[in-house]
């Protein structure tokens, strides 16, 4: 519907699972109470739902679908390398607001400001995959521009 009949980009698909990442983020930060940890976990796997839900349709757009197995399964990796990197990072800031303990355990007592730090990066993380579907959009939306004037220029002749 978004593509046939109101004749906008996948893209803003993509842009609002961004936004929605954006919007968990902001909440992890915010919430002190454990008891509306359910917030972000909801926001998160909406955000997760709604981008695995248009991402291949994306793939396919870009890559064409001769290649779709290939170009999806490189998409599909592409997690690892980041999810990686985001765990690395969520434990360095926990260890730094943690303390060792007697037994060797380290353990965190200041409550939400044992992660704040992490959260305020996947923020960032996520405000800058809004901005990168909107020059995605912006790109698709001028591609498909020039090609009409070129179209419309071989009617012309």
């Amino acid at each position: 519907m978004l593509v046939k009949r109101l004749h906008l980009s996948r893209f803003f698909c993509a842009a609002l699972s961004a936004l929605i990442f954006a919007l968990a983020q902001a909440a992890a930060i915010r919430i002190t109470n454990p008891t509306h940890l359910w917030l972000v976990s909801g926001l998160s796997g909406l955000a997760y739902g709604t981008l695995f839900g248009v991402f291949p349709a994306l793939v396919v757009d870009a890559f064409g679908p001769a290649g779709f197995a290939v170009n999806w399964g490189f998409m599909t990796l592409a997690p690892v390398v980041s999810g990686n990197v985001f765990n690395l990072f969520y434990g360095l800031v926990f260890d730094s607001n943690s303390v060792v303990e007697a037994d060797g355990q380290r353990g965190c007592e200041v409550g939400v400001r044992c992660y704040r730090t992490a959260y305020w990066v996947t923020l960032g993380s996520s405000v800058m995959g809004v901005f990168a579907c909107a020059c995605g959009i912006y790109e698709e939306g001028r591609r498909k521009r020039r090609f009409a004037d070129e179209v419309e220029g071989h009617r012309d002749t």
